[in-house]
């Protein structure tokens, strides 16, 4: 089953395939959760294991009722697979830490909880140890309210966590389902009961796109309750997962011993270990594009303490473009940030958009040309992949990445007289960077015991080699569904239930659908809700703000919650002035990240508009970006397929803040692209695809003057594919405030230590959501020299346009019955 916002060419594969509205997936899965929790199809022995739904939540303070509570004995000794620290205990590096660690402070903050045990009618706690095999929740209650008598004689009502949310899943029944999302009611109900019917045998393969909304972590936890309800985490055959490479920062505990070298006490023998000591402070890679402010909302921050962000004077950074080329906002960012740095260097093996605004560029090889063996791994395949040295010789004069930064470190040598600059890299002078490659793999998990040298050898003739993760294919979770080991959590178990006062003052304590932040076509990032006595968010007027304001700031911070039938009678405040076009920019799937552009038969490959010929001199290269519209869209807006349309955004603050007054830096960032009729997609949505390069002064500046009219920079190797602007005209960059809290409990990045706040990939703002609500109006015709209609629709080969001809290949008159007498087969 692909569940897809266009009928995609995944979609074509499919037994069956469901189109939804681009970022309701959140609702989806609230609705097929209460077609599961209303017809009691719900895996109830793995909810009585391994999650926190049978818990008891306070209905007066929103919060987990603790043992201590109760009972008035303070937490139990924690000792399945799990070490308590006191203050002042070493921590093991990450490669040689086996249990879960906890601090002491920890550990007595969070304290025990309880639940009901309806056979004897008591309450009964339960310790974070006790998961799985060791749970001691029999027959515990799920649905129903209990009267619970404190220590103190107090009583107090309670409710099973499961209760609470299914009371707010009833809201998305199949019908109101179908009308938030266009998913069909009976797509809903019958995919629901497939799911259910032989648990922990569903595989949740989420691709990139859902992440790419506002309420991305809605949809985690809103699918994790859906797969966790069916028994579908942690199985071989069932599981869920989604991807991005940061990920697998994680497969490499052993990384400190590169990253964290101590500066002052640096170890210069080969054969030793290094002695790691982190002297530098983490932030988030996406308050920078945000113009490095935190989150208020009126005079109140909501951004968390442990997130907040520092004035970005430089970036440094090696082959990856989405930083700067391809950030969010990226013309904001160039136009109103970029000013306010003081460096910006980079490594690359292309000149990319980043190049173009780079103080320094470092030339580095490709992975065809490496000198310096390197390695990696991906969370998606089980393979430790290991890049060889080359015997080619290099064609220009490039460096190594890590030969750039040595040779950095020895002139701060020079000039500071410090050898200790110099001394960080002394393995790359002496062309022996294995050291650093074998220490990581050393003290790694997934690699103790491979030796780089041997693994070099084998890569040089093709034979690969594996991580040594726990399974094979890896299976997330299952250490805590086989060996009853608690998951990286307060209760031990897959929690569903926030009780942290900013989850609260959110309205997100259960697992919500928020509409899209930009992309809908109703009121921006309300909560979708019936009333209900554990949603009591904190609404605008609490912090001091007017309720009616939908400015992009505020919305961000704005809680305000709606039933499906009041939601569906709002609109998106820009509606009223012809926004009316949800814009979404997946990446390609014949590209990786902005390669396209780097030779233009890969250009040729995305889309219908390439010409290595260029006729049409308007053309900025030999193939150009194009957005996909629905061609009774398209129509309705008297735009042709192929014509050239302008594409805008919020004009408060897209493509640029201040962009009415600087009509200079307006003209190479509005976006002006192509129309391409695309049956696939929906009435209303759109799509551009991500990974092809934007506009910037020097290709408008190339694309006037130059003769041949290609959008290439006079000055540098660039070549854009638009004639203005690019995809990230549209977008800019979000922060929602649970991403950036202090309280959140999660793993540390490497090991197995469980903390609280932020930290970078795992509890953060990111970059991923790239909303947008656009308006579009016809440019130019799309004919030769803006005559006429594009040729491929002038003749009859273009949806909408079809001839005779066409129509009868479409309909499969051309394919006959084979003719034995000229080779074909009975």
């Amino acid at each position: 089953v692909v569940i897809a916002c266009e009928y995609s060419s995944t979609s074509v594969k499919a037994d069956d395939a469901i189109v939804v509205r681009p970022g309701t997936t959140p609702a989806l899965a609230l609705g097929l959760c209460n077609v599961i929790m209303r017809e009691k199809l719900y895996d109830a022995d793995y909810v009585r294991r391994f999650t926190d739904l049978p818990l008891l939540v306070r209905v007066d303070n929103l919060k987990l009722l603790r043992a201590e509570e109760v009972f008035g004995a303070k937490p139990a000794a924690l000792k399945n697979q799990t070490k308590v620290l006191a203050k002042g205990d070493k921590v093991p590096p990450p490669g040689a830490q086996t249990d879960m660690l906890i601090a002491d402070e920890l550990r007595q903050a969070w304290g025990d909880f309880v639940w009901w045990n309806r056979k004897t009618a008591k309450p009964e706690a339960i310790s974070r140890d006790q998961v799985g095999k060791f749970s001691s929740l029999a027959d515990p209650l799920l649905e129903g309210s209990v009267e619970v008598a404190l220590k103190n004689g107090r009583k107090i009502a309670c409710r099973p966590i499961f209760d609470v949310i299914f009371e707010y899943a009833k809201h998305f029944d199949p019908k109101t389902t179908e009308e938030i999302t266009w998913a069909p009611a009976a797509a809903v109900e019958s995919l629901a009961r497939e799911i259910a019917k032989v648990p922990g045998t569903t595989l949740f393969a989420v691709g990139m796109g859902p992440n790419q909304f506002f309420n991305n972590d809605n949809k985690d936890r809103t699918q994790f309750l859906l797969a966790a309800l069916t028994g579908n985490v942690g199985k071989i055959a069932g599981n869920i997962g989604s991807y991005a490479g940061n990920y697998r920062v994680a497969m490499f505990n052993g990384v400190p011993q590169y990253i964290n070298e101590n500066p002052f006490d640096i170890e210069l023998d080969g054969a030793k270990p290094a002695r790691p000591k982190q002297y530098w402070k983490p932030e988030s890679a996406h308050y920078y594009n945000h113009e490095d402010h935190p989150l208020k909302m009126g005079k109140t921050m909501i951004t968390g303490k442990t997130h907040m962000p520092t004035p970005t004077k430089s970036l440094w950074f090696a082959n990856a473009n989405s930083i700067l080329g391809n950030v969010k906002w990226h013309y904001n960012t160039v136009v109103n940030v970029l000013p306010r740095m003081e460096m910006i260097a980079v490594q690359e093996w292309w000149w990319s958009t980043s190049c173009e605004w780079a103080d320094v560029v470092f030339a580095v090889d490709s992975w065809a040309e490496l000198k310096y063996p390197d390695m990696c791994a991906s969370v998606t395949n089980p393979f430790l992949t290991v890049f060889p040295r080359t015997p080619l010789e290099r064609p220009f004069e490039t460096r190594g990445d890590i030969e750039c930064l040595a040779l950095v470190g020895k002139a701060l040598a020079k000039r500071t007289g410090d050898r200790r600059f110099a001394d960080m890299w002394k393995f790359v002078d002496d062309k022996n960077v294995e050291v650093y490659l074998q220490r990581i793999l050393d003290h790694s998990s997934n690699t103790k015991g491979y030796k780089i040298t041997e693994l070099e050898e084998k890569a040089k003739h093709g034979i690969p080699a594996l991580m040594m993760t726990r399974t094979n294919p890896k299976a997330v979770g299952y250490e805590q569904v086989y060996d009853s080991r608690p998951w990286y959590t307060k209760t031990g178990r897959l929690e569903f239930y926030r009780e942290e006062n900013e989850f609260i003052d959110a309205g997100e304590n259960l697992p919500v659908h928020r509409e899209p932040i930009d992309s809908t076509f109703y009121e921006p990032n309300i909560i979708i809700a019936a009333p209900h006595p554990f949603i009591k968010a904190k609404g605008p007027e609490a912090y001091g703000v007017n309720k009616d304001d939908l400015s992009n700031e505020v919305r961000q911070g704005r809680n305000v919650v709606k039933t499906w039938e009041e939601a569906k009678k709002t609109a998106h405040p820009l509606a009223k002035d012809g926004y009316k076009f949800v814009f979404h920019t997946p990446k390609y799937r014949h590209g990786a990240h902005t390669m396209p552009i780097d030779t233009d038969m890969i250009a040729m490959l995305f889309g219908p508009f390439g010409d290595i010929y260029r006729h049409d001199k308007r053309q900025p290269f030999a193939a150009e970006g194009y957005v996909d519209i629905h061609p009774d869209d398209a129509k309705s807006l008297a735009i042709d397929d192929g014509d050239y349309v302008w594409i805008d955004s919020d004009p408060s603050d897209r493509p640029f803040r201040g962009w009415q007054k600087n009509e200079k830096d307006y003209k190479f960032a509005r976006l002006l692209c192509r129309a391409r009729y695309y049956p696939g997609t929906p009435r209303g949505v759109t799509r551009m695809w991500f990974n092809m390069y934007g506009a910037t002064p020097g290709s408008v500046e190339g694309h006037q003057s130059r003769e041949d009219g290609l959008a290439k920079n006079p000055r540098s190797p660039y070549q854009a594919m638009f004639r203005s602007g690019s995809h990230q005209s549209a977008t800019r960059g979000w922060l929602k405030p649970t991403w950036m809290t202090d309280s959140l409990v999660r793993k540390d990045l490497f090991g197995h230590s469980v903390n609280k706040g932020f930290l970078p990939d795992v509890h953060c703002p990111t970059g991923a959501p790239r909303e947008a609500i656009v308006k579009i109006t016809k440019a130019e015709p799309g004919g030769l020299n803006a005559k006429g209609l594009w040729r491929p629709a002038a003749l009859g080969l273009r949806p909408k346009y079809e001839r005779k001809g066409m129509k009868e290949y479409l309909s499969g008159k051309f394919i006959v019955a084979s003719n034995p007498k000229k080779g074909g087969k009975e």
